[in-house]
């Protein structure tokens, strides 16, 4: 049998006010022994209060420093905190918390160290536009794994995972380079398909522009990440 699991949601935000109580809620519904954390990204609207009303944990700096750096001191509460497991979601409704327990599922049977969700894993009708099928592409070249969602920010990390990355994980635009750091660091990853759904409310903050630079840190990370000493977990 599995052994329980003492596990924080994690959710960076920045300018999510209008969709966190919604976030939130669906976790306190479905999944209602998971603790929550928000990491206010420096957001300039009414997260804030939003926040003071919801009565859950958070962390936030005056200044935005990317999700990256946001999902890095989560991590680091959840580390110090001891908590098993760790599942980062966004802030904007697009995952869902139904979905929690299948990315858990494989770290609580020890077959992985961190589960992401894939939106376009085993569904023929969910298509990523082409910059993300290459950048896709190139992530499972250099991994030596198949990833068929390399900008998925619905991650399960296990014990093993939550320490390394407590301390190490990418900065700035981080999905694509945290694969390609598991993969160096000989982490094991499964990938998960969840359904596709669309933001609450607001506009996305992955334009082109993120996709390009993603995709030229990715081909820097390919020199850069091998040369690397690997991190003991």
């Amino acid at each position: 049998m599995s052994a329980p699991l003492r596990v924080l949601a994690l959710i960076p935000a920045y300018n999510e006010a209008r969709n966190l109580p919604a976030v939130v809620g669906r976790i306190r519904e479905r999944c209602p022994g998971v603790a929550v954390l928000v990491v206010d990204d420096g957001s300039t609207d009414d997260t804030v209060p939003i926040l003071e009303q919801l009565g859950v944990q958070w962390l936030r700096w005056p200044q935005r420093r990317g999700v990256g750096c946001a999902v890095r001191a989560g991590l680091r509460y959840g580390s110090r905190l001891g908590f098993d497991a760790v599942v980062r979601l966004d802030a904007d409704g697009q995952h869902d918390a139904e979905d929690i327990e299948r990315l858990l599922t494989p770290i609580r049977f020890g077959r992985a160290d961190a589960v992401f969700g894939s939106r376009y894993a085993h569904d023929a009708d969910a298509e990523p536009i082409l910059l993300k099928r290459m950048l896709a592409r190139l992530v499972s070249a250099v991994g030596r794994r198949q990833v068929t969602d390399a900008t998925s920010g619905f991650w399960a990390l296990g014990p093993r995972a939550v320490t390394l990355l407590a301390t190490h994980h990418p900065r700035g635009y981080p999905e694509p380079e945290l694969h390609l750091f598991l993969s160096h660091n000989r982490l094991s990853v499964e990938e998960v398909g969840v359904p596709v759904r669309e933001r609450l409310s607001g506009q996305s903050s992955l334009t082109v522009l993120r996709l390009v630079a993603a995709a030229a840190r990715v081909l820097l990370a390919m020199v850069i990440v091998p040369l690397r000493a690997r991190v003991s977990p």
